[in-house]
């Protein structure tokens, strides 16, 4: 039932078009019903001299004149001739109606089904890019595109060949039943007695080969995952030698996709057969019994009796081409019970993610000042965390002035990302305010609060598209003098006019064309168009070698400027142009001062800092120096046991 009202609601705006196409499906049974009436009234012509009954016989008579009337028997009407030329007329007619009516009805079906897809599939998207960040973090990337592709394609599989389908199968079944019915009830009885089998035949082995497509389609994606996870990962098996150890992987899945393939395939290899088997018992007996009866003999089974006379070959006919079809409109009710089920599997997971609340984009009504935001920031008692009871951040109070530059430093896991990612209101604090110029950030409007903070992070994400369009992302609406005062003070301008199009170079999947320190300085451009008096840095240059930082931090110099700066760094050697340095300890600030009190106060930074220049050239030889000089203090003392000895 969920499964209708989600289907009708989007329909809804295409019931005329759905209406037309059950139309024609209703108008093409007809044709189909009628297709085998044609060589009936040949046969029962040629053979038993019997011409069909009205209303057919007024239609045949125009056709009289095509042939002289004489020789014609007793009783007989029409000639041979206009028989034939009607029987032939109307198999074109019903050929050339049913052709136009199934085009209709399949085009009609088609761009409702396409329509209603593609509108839903943009409404599910804009959805999904409305919730809020601890949403997506819960989610997993693969099953929400599966849900925006395979989801949505299935309930476009059931607009397009599952209703209209099941209407018109269901139709020309009952159509043919009626037929048969009209012609001879106790031979219709006879000829449909192995419907039931063949409907038990249909519906087991509709299941099950279900069943073995779906474990080959699972099959089948686990065969995709391993693919791209050692596509993806192809410098590491290189680097380890790995070639070998994952191909025996993958062949192990390329197996488990066959031989799931096989099963399916060996299901459905068994299913034709067993119908045609099933049908030809019903051809069997069918042929038998008619031709004893229309060959004048009496047919007794029973309580059945088919009198001799009620039955000609031309009507024998009639029936052995209905029991061929009559399994058709049976499996199309076992497909649509398939079809059907993905379906409603589908508009359940839709309707999962259309149901979650998205991100609150307005505030309440509020005065804001013409000007913009000015940066000034105040964290006051904050607490956070992205498992209920497990607190990231813990009762944090910090407060950075507009235009000032502050560098959040600490261990791995101490909640410094988590930090800044509550300034754009990605998340909510769970307590405590986030005030932005004094005033809380859930009362900003959505689109406000974000124009106004700017972003540079560890892994900058490029977009398909142009160099030009990737700088001017986050401002659109800008120029070209725009786009390369930007790229200029980025220090990457140089390097763009150096690209085969210049600005207008594609760029590729993720920016593969691009060396990391390039997609980071576009990253730069990108934010100091922008323009945005809030800047994020969060390790800008952590994935970079000694001359790409050194580019990429000049870039930041022309970016800084008198914005309010946050700064996530690892590399404490970089912090020496910040104004402060605040340190997090699991989710605590810990200390906070600039980098000669933090460094001479002996504190976690002073460590942090001990930690980093350990290794570097100058501690690596003065550590040497020291070990040295206390092997040689340790040598030169005698213990109590060397005095005895000697």
């Amino acid at each position: 039932m969920k499964t209708v009202r989600f289907l009708f609601a989007q329909v809804h705006d295409y019931r005329k078009l759905l209406i037309l196409s059950i139309g024609m499906a209703i108008l093409q049974v007809p044709t189909d019903i009628l297709s085998a009436f044609p060589l009936k009234f040949i046969l029962d012509k040629v053979i038993d001299n019997r011409e069909p009954s009205a209303p057919w016989s007024a239609v045949i008579g125009l056709f009289d004149a095509l042939a002289t009337r004489a020789g014609l028997g007793t009783g007989e009407t029409h000639t041979l001739l206009a028989v034939i030329a009607f029987s032939t007329a109307m198999i074109v007619v019903l050929g050339v109606v049913g052709s136009v009516l199934t085009y209709t009805q399949l085009y009609v079906a088609a761009l409702i089904g396409h329509s209603v897809s593609a509108a839903l599939r943009v409404r599910l998207f804009e959805h999904m890019l409305r919730l809020s960040l601890d949403w997506h973090g819960e989610a997993r990337s693969g099953d929400l595109v599966q849900r925006l592709t395979g989801n949505v394609a299935d309930l476009e599989k059931l607009i397009i060949d599952g209703l209209v389908d099941l209407l018109a199968g269901f139709l020309t079944l009952v159509g043919m039943v009626a037929v048969m019915l009209a012609l001879n009830w106790q031979f219709t009885l006879l000829s449909i007695f192995v419907v039931p089998t063949l409907f038990l035949v249909v519906w087991t082995y509709t299941r099950r080969i279900k069943a073995a497509t779906k474990r080959a389609a699972r099959a089948g994606g686990q065969l995709a995952d391993v693919a791209t996870e050692d596509v993806r990962a192809i410098t590491e098996v290189k680097a380890f030698t790995l070639e070998e150890r994952e191909t025996l992987h993958f062949k192990t899945y390329v197996d488990k996709y066959r031989d799931a393939g096989l099963r399916a395939m060996g299901l459905e290899a068994q299913f034709r057969p067993l119908v045609a088997l099933v049908l030809l018992l019903s051809t069997f007996t069918t042929v038998g019994v008619g031709s004893l009866v229309a060959t004048g003999h009496t047919f007794q089974l029973w309580f059945l009796v088919i009198p001799t006379g009620s039955l000609t070959i031309g009507t024998l006919t009639v029936f052995l081409a209905y029991i061929r079809q009559l399994y058709q409109p049976m499996r199309d009710v076992s497909k649509l019970m398939y079809i059907a089920t993905n379906a409603a599997a589908g508009a359940e997971r839709i309707q999962e993610v259309l149901d979650q609340p998205a991100e609150v984009i307005d505030a309440p009504t509020i005065h804001w000042p013409t000007t913009g935001v000015k940066g000034d920031l105040t964290y006051d008692r904050v607490v956070f965390g992205y498992v209920p009871s497990r607190p990231v951040i813990k009762g944090v109070r910090l407060h950075v002035e507009a235009g000032q530059r502050l560098a959040l430093v600490g261990l791995s896991g101490s909640g410094k990302t988590t930090l800044v990612k509550l300034i754009p209101r990605f998340y909510q604090p769970w307590r405590g305010e986030l005030r932005v110029d004094g005033i809380d950030n859930s009362k900003y409007p959505l689109e406000l609060l974000r124009r106004n903070v700017g972003f540079v992070l560890q892994e900058s994400v490029l977009f398909e598209g142009t160099i030009r369009d990737n700088i001017a992302i986050g401002r659109p609406e800008a120029t070209d003098r725009q786009i390369l005062a930007a790229a200029r003070q980025a220090q990457i301008h140089s390097t763009i006019m150096g690209l085969p199009g210049r600005y207008e170079a594609h760029v590729r999947e993720q920016g593969k064309n691009l060396s990391t320190g390039q997609r980071q300085r576009l990253a730069i451009a990108r934010a100091i168009l922008r323009d945005a008096p809030i800047l994020i840095l969060d390790e800008p240059t952590a994935n970079l070698d000694v001359e790409a930082e050194a580019e990429v931090m000049r870039a930041l110099d022309n970016l800084l400027g008198d914005r309010t700066v946050i700064m996530i760094s690892h590399r404490l050697s970089t912090l020496g142009h910040v104004d402060e340095i605040a340190v997090l300890h699991k989710g605590v600030l810990v200390e906070r001062g600039d980098m000669s009190t933090l460094k001479n106060r002996g504190g976690m930074f002073s460590k942090l800092l001990e930690e980093q220049t350990r290794y570097s050239y100058d501690g690596a030889r003065q550590q040497r120096q020291d070990n040295q000089a206390r092997s040689r203090s340790t040598s030169t003392v005698r213990h109590p046991g060397d005095v005895r000895d000697a």
